[in-house]
């Protein structure tokens, strides 16, 4: 495929990454100084993080970042998402691990591990999404915890982290299959069997991705002279508002911007009962009869 030797680098440098966060996790930790560890890391080995890196407490199953000025720390008995992305030129590799210190949470950070395990071994080209869903669903099911049904895995593209065709984590799905050659995110999310399997959207939200591409007479020029330096420095990738923090001039007119649905606000996503979320994530490369897992 186009791009692979970026690709792989970027696996290469995510696997290396995510070896080094768990010493990282750990009670009375600051969010923000994980999160802006992971990013530094990734820029250290000369890449670019393809989004900012996701700290997710407990019932939080994704989509938190720490925002600038945030003075939040892990507790204990906790179960901590962290899940980071790396782009070369453009081409990404998408990963997550859950880290804890609690009993139940390490029955739900084994499950999604060995429902990432089993979902990997049924990819392959022509293989239908559900089937992938499939295995995610039954292994989560042996361990007696719940998959998040409204939570899926994602196609990559380049400068695209969400392009495509979704990977349910149950056995559902339109009937699409997984192609040679195309590279996808597997991303099982579990909580406890008493819990609802579904998340819902949560303010605040602390990611962010410009939907507008390109200048508007519709604007005003500081609004214009904003979004092309968000274009410039992203190209359509997520950001966080820590990234601009050399422009604080410019926080009311993003914030101008948002309201206008022009830049993008991901909120978190939280389990719709509370309980407690693990995930696990590879970014895999689709072939004829099976598939190289990048990360």
């Amino acid at each position: 495929m186009e791009g692979l030797d970026c690709l792989l680098k970027a696996g290469e440098v995510a696997r290396a990454v995510r070896a080094a966060i768990p010493e990282m996790v750990g009670p009375g930790t600051s969010l923000l100084t994980i999160a802006e560890r992971v990013e530094e890391l990734i820029r250290e080995h000369g890449c670019t993080p393809a989004f900012p890196c996701n700290i997710s407490l407990d019932a939080v199953a994704a989509h938190y970042s720490p925002p600038p000025g945030d003075f939040s720390t892990l507790p204990r008995n906790s179960v901590v998402k962290v899940d980071f992305g790396v782009s070369v030129d453009g081409y990404i590799a998408d990963t997550a691990l859950t880290i804890t210190d609690t009993a139940w949470g390490e029955v739900l950070k084994k499950a999604v591990e060995e429902a990432l395990r089993a979902a990997v071994k049924v990819v392959e080209a022509g293989v239908k999404v559900s089937e992938v869903g499939a295995a995610v669903q039954n292994t989560l099911m042996k361990f007696g915890v719940k998959p998040i049904r409204n939570l899926t895995g994602h196609e990559i593209r380049r400068f695209n982290l969400h392009a495509g065709v979704s990977i349910p984590n149950v056995s559902s799905g339109n009937g699409a299959r997984l192609e040679e050659g195309h590279v996808y995110a597997i991303e099982p999310f579990a909580t406890l069997a008493d819990g609802a399997g579904e998340v819902r959207d949560v303010q605040p939200a602390t990611i962010y991705r410009l939907e507008l591409r390109k200048p508007s007479s519709k604007l005003s020029e500081q609004e214009n002279v904003l979004v092309k330096i968000i274009d410039d420095r992203f190209n359509g990738l997520p950001y966080s508002l820590r990234w601009l923090s050399d422009l604080p001039e410019v926080l009311e007119t993003h914030q101008k911007l948002v309201r206008r649905g022009l830049v993008k606000a991901y909120p978190m996503l939280v389990e719709r009962t509370g309980r407690p979320v693990a995930q696990a994530e590879h970014t895999v490369l689709v072939e004829k009869n099976g598939c190289v897992v990048i990360t």
